[in-house]
């Protein structure tokens, strides 16, 4: 069936050229009619630098959802198939419609039913265009955003890191003086402590031999 529903739209490959005659937008011309309004699908955003190109996995699921929803009886897509039926024989585009168009006649098609299929399938493709901006918008979000959000968060906690590093170094930078201020602080008292012990040995043995003479003195002499 994907084979089939393919070959009615001759979908080629986008960098593949195309011949004039059977282009893929051909089949989709239908005839110029007076007061008929123009049905146009949801139209999707191109993203910015990058050339797309046909894909089978995604023409497999449009296909898809068209073949679910083909009408019963004669409709656009059977129509298509006449088309795609007269795309060798050399006839312009109009002469070609026009063929197809008697023949599905016979087929009890009516205009208004071909054009009413056609246009149902276009809302049908335009809904799957809705479920995959939907289902492209969850992948964003779980493999785009959610990492970008990550990469923050990591970027965030660096620069707190880093922050802290350099909290620590100044901290670390402090303690060192503090640490020279008090070795600095202990040498002096240490020294003065040393000059003091001194100074209150020196005065004391001065003192004790006072004594001690005046002692010995008062011994011998009295």
């Amino acid at each position: 069936m994907f084979k089939k529903l393919k070959s009615l739209f001759v979908i080629e490959d986008a960098n593949a050229p195309q011949d004039e005659k059977t282009s893929s937008t051909e089949g989709l011309q239908t005839p110029k009619t007076e007061n008929t309004a123009v049905h146009k699908a949801p139209s999707v955003t191109p993203v910015a630098g990058v050339k797309g190109q046909v894909q089978d996995k995604f023409l497999e699921v449009l296909f898809e959802a068209l073949q679910s929803n083909n009408q019963q009886g004669f409709d656009y897509l059977e129509f298509k198939d006449f088309l795609r039926s007269l795309a060798n024989v050399p006839m312009d585009d109009g002469t070609r419609f026009k063929s197809a168009y008697a023949t599905a006649q016979t087929m009890g098609a009516t205009k208004e039913k071909i054009l009413s299929s056609a246009k149902q399938y276009i809302v049908i493709l335009g809904n799957e265009e809705a479920k995959f901006q939907e289902a492209l918008s969850g992948q964003k979000d779980r493999n785009l955003t959610g990492k970008q959000d990550e990469i923050k968060n990591l970027e965030k906690s660096i620069q707190e890191n880093e922050a802290e590093i350099e909290k620590l170094k100044t901290d670390i930078e402090d303690h060192k003086k503090q640490i020279a201020t008090l070795e600095g602080e202990i040498n002096t008292a240490s020294d003065k402590l040393t000059q003091t012990a001194s100074d209150f040995g020196a005065t004391y043995q001065a003192l004790l031999k006072q004594i001690q003479d005046d002692v010995n003195n008062i011994e011998s002499h009295l």
